[in-house]
């Protein structure tokens, strides 16, 4: 059954502006800090102050979804019309004919204009400069007459406003000069008049248009959708004009009963945060799967989804964004070709994992009760290595299931609970441990207890019948760990990767790892 909750706030449709209300918020307030993360959001910063003229925050972007001319979802500009605290002054294309199936859509540059003050600002009038001192240029002259941006929301300027709705495009942006598919040196201007005042901003990055050749008409013909991003700042990754969407853990460990927050960072082309979006939150896997949310970002791009998870172990979210379709943040894999991910010895208690492939990080919750004696529990990854080599991780952080809890790079002769294996293992309070089993079914031998805990850039090494384990600070830069060289009987390919235990059966212990190599 899918549990769903809902913290949307209501939409602000598009209004006449004297039909505003008089009680306001005063500013949009950051998303709270969430619970401690796997993966470390982008922080975001101030805009360029060549971007805000009389505290407004000034972004542009382009909008095209008419015919069968889908764009890439994360290419068209969020927020838009129905957003959260926002005044859309726009309207769609004229004639359903150019719509094609959709009951409404767009061919137009458009203005974001963010108020994040205290105070509303009156905007007297927008003027749009697009190349006039070319031929075919033109001056898009105050669309949208007089209006007020309120404090802590945002104001849409696009194509057709209410009042000024001709039969059609009156701001295809992309347009003048038209057809051009020679890159123009000249830059569209926007100059906002506040309290008298004139100030002109350059849209030196080409956005409104369209990297300044007429991309709906130049081959091979392009959708012009471009994302928000402010006025005059390059896109974030070169060639790129999507949005992206973050979560802060994809893969968290969750206790039945404890309450869980995790985050997701929406960021616009230039790598701004984007408010006022609705982001769709899911547990795709794990105790509650199923369970959907919904919450709106903040002046900063942040949304918190909160719940109280209905059992233990690890789940797997999603967030997501809806525009003319939908983006989402990278899934988490359970464990991707070549790993081969395995409880051994039969714990209690059922362990998982996933890997994050943006950020090289994965999660793995076990249980078991020790990597020791004759025969071990714990959770495995791992890939076959074929002769000499190594093992390297670095164990970003380990749960204190117990103090005594192991995780780190381990060679195996086979997934036997009593195999012969080699591993250099961190623990929360009992330092790093150095062990091996030399037979099937034999006794662990401990050769070295150095002093560390997790954070730790860990590796052994095989060459030939030596086994050696090292530590490293920046996972460069490799330090032998002293009476950790021995010699074992082991032939043919070991089992090299990451072993994680709870050293607690009626516990899962969580460790993060990245970099983690065999070869």
């Amino acid at each position: 059954m899918v549990r769903t909750r809902h913290l949307a706030a209501a939409l602000l449709l598009p209004l006449p502006l004297l039909a505003l209300p008089t009680a306001l918020p005063t500013a949009r307030a950051a998303t709270p800090a969430a619970a401690p993360a796997t993966t470390r959001l982008p922080t975001t910063a101030a805009p360029p102050a060549g971007s805000t003229v009389a505290g407004l925050v000034v972004s542009v972007g382009y909008a095209e979804d008419k015919e069968i001319n889908t764009p890439d979802p994360a290419s068209f500009p969020v927020p838009w019309a129905g957003a959260p605290d926002t005044v859309f002054l726009g309207g769609t294309v004229p004639g359903q004919t150019a719509c094609g199936t959709l009951p409404a859509c767009y061919d137009a540059g458009a203005l974001r204009l963010d108020n994040p003050t205290s105070a509303p600002v009156t905007v007297s009038r927008v003027d749009v400069d697009m190349h006039s001192s070319l031929t075919g240029g033109k001056v898009f002259p105050n669309l949208w007459g007089s209006f007020t941006v309120p404090p802590g929301r945002s104001v849409i300027l696009t194509e057709n406003p209410p009042g000024n709705n001709p039969s059609y495009d009156n701001f295809d942006t992309s347009g003048f000069p038209g057809n051009n598919c020679t890159p123009l040196t000249v830059a569209p201007t926007v100059t906002l008049t506040v309290g008298g005042v004139a100030s002109t901003l350059v849209d030196s990055t080409h956005v409104l248009d369209t990297n300044g050749i007429d991309l709906g008409f130049c081959k091979p013909a392009h959708n012009e959708s471009l994302q928000w991003r402010p006025i005059g700042t390059p896109s974030a990754t070169p060639g790129s004009s999507r949005a992206s969407v973050t979560l802060d853990d994809a893969t968290p460990a969750v206790t039945a009963g404890q309450a869980r927050t995790t985050s997701a960072i929406l960021l616009d082309s230039g790598g701004f945060g984007l408010p006022d979006v609705t982001v769709s939150f899911k547990v795709i896997g794990g105790p509650d799967a199923g369970l959907t949310e919904t919450a709106v970002t903040a002046a900063d791009g942040r949304a918190a989804f909160s719940y109280t998870p209905s059992g233990t172990g690890q789940d797997d979210l999603l967030a997501s964004v809806t525009t003319v379709g939908s983006f989402s943040s990278p899934p988490p894999l359970p464990c991707p070709a070549p790993w081969t991910c395995a409880d051994i010895g039969s714990p209690a208690l059922t362990g998982q994992q996933s890997y994050d492939p943006s950020a090289d990080t994965w999660t793995i919750s076990a249980g078991g009760t020790d990597i020791t004696g004759t025969a071990d529990q714990f959770r495995s990854v791992s890939q076959p290595l074929t002769g000499d080599g190594s093992v390297v991780a670095h164990l970003d952080t380990q749960s204190a299931s117990s103090s005594n809890a192991k995780a780190g790079p381990m060679l195996r002769a086979s997934n036997d609970p009593g195999a012969a294996y080699y591993a250099v293992l961190v623990s929360p309070g009992a330092g790093i441990k150095v062990q091996k089993r030399a037979t099937t079914g034999g006794g662990t031998t401990k050769l070295a207890n150095p002093a560390g805990t997790a954070p730790a850039w860990l590796k052994i090494t095989r060459s030939g019948a030596v086994f050696t384990a090292y530590t490293s600070a920046d996972g460069t830069t490799w330090t032998l760990i002293p009476g950790s060289t021995t010699t074992l009987a082991l032939t043919g390919p070991l089992l090299g990767g990451l072993a994680v235990t709870s050293h607690n059966a009626a516990a899962l212990g969580t460790v993060t790892a990245n970099g983690l190599r065999v070869g």
